[in-house]
């Protein structure tokens, strides 16, 4: 079973992406906030992390480059998830080191892609090393 840390500090978006990935039989483990998850990701270990960028206190894209700055971290998959879908948001994302973006609203087969695709891309370059 994969595991997911999920970001998002909407409770009502929490309870109900939680529950779909869940009858995908993916464990989520869910944070409202980039201290919490930061911390999580480290103790937790995910398979990979869904990141919101509009948190309290620390946004998402500095959750990004901590987890990227960390050796802990660094290696964990992030699809970043942001209603903010200008070139430019995308591209901030990217830049940050987010290895797939999904907006919202999230159109669910999308996010169980880019899921799919992050953590399998993700266990083949970690069989390979």
């Amino acid at each position: 079973m994969n595991s997911v840390l999920y970001v998002e500090d909407d409770d009502n978006n929490a309870f109900m992406l939680t529950r779909r990935l869940g009858r995908h039989g993916i464990q989520v483990r869910h944070v409202e906030d980039g201290e919490k998850a930061l911390i999580a990701a480290v103790w937790k270990r995910p398979d990979a992390v869904l990141l919101d960028i509009n948190l309290p206190g620390i946004n998402g894209l500095d959750v990004l480059q901590r987890l990227r700055g960390n050796p802990q971290t660094h290696d964990i998959p992030v699809i970043v998830l942001s209603a903010h879908v200008m070139e430019h948001d995308i591209l901030k994302a990217m830049e940050a080191g987010a290895n797939a973006f999904v907006p919202k609203p999230i159109e669910f087969p999308s996010l169980l892609d880019a899921l799919q695709r992050v953590i399998k891309n993700n266990s083949e370059r970690s069989s390979a090393s």
